[in-house]
């Protein structure tokens, strides 16, 4: 009998809350401490800690894009994927309950098999980097603040709380 190679099945990592409406699609996951909980007051701040200034901006920009109001940085040490948000790590489909999908860079763009080219995505932006399907579908540069400044997340901001 010959060798059987077993494949290990890819599994999507879900980070804060699976009713959320909103969900993040990003490529890498951050190191997450034996038994963290996403609804523990220090769940973020501790995500900080433990993965440094690279997922505190990741973070960041999720809070600016989805407070609503300009209290960001309470809403990100707050309320932060306890209740709104959700993140999916290496998904291959759109979340089943969000209504906003924000696919973050070109790697989590592939792996979900859209292409901002595809005619139904229009540019929000004059520099071509935001796209949006009118379907509650974006395709957002990766979280870093190079990529996605301020001026963009101002861009973005009002369609996500359409």
């Amino acid at each position: 009998m010959a060798n059987q190679i077993m494949s290990k099945p890819v599994s999507t990592l879900l980070i804060g809350n699976a009713k959320a409406k909103t969900c993040y699609y990003l490529p890498n996951a951050p190191t997450l401490p034996q038994g963290w909980r996403y609804r523990q007051e220090d769940a973020l701040s501790t995500l900080i800690v433990l993965n440094g200034n690279h997922w505190r901006k990741i973070l960041t920009i999720m809070a600016k894009l989805s407070a609503p109001d300009t209290d960001w940085k309470n809403y990100r040490d707050t309320q932060l994927l306890k209740h709104n948000e959700q993140i999916l790590i290496g998904a291959s489909n759109l979340s089943s309950t969000a209504v906003r999908h924000i696919i973050v860079g070109a790697v989590s763009a592939a792996k979900l098999n859209i292409n901002s080219a595809n005619t139904l995505f229009n540019s929000l932006d004059e520099q071509d980097r935001l796209h949006a399907n009118g379907l509650g579908v974006f395709i957002s540069p990766y979280l870093d603040y190079r990529q996605f400044p301020n001026s963009l997340i101002e861009q973005l901001k009002p369609y996500l709380s359409e």
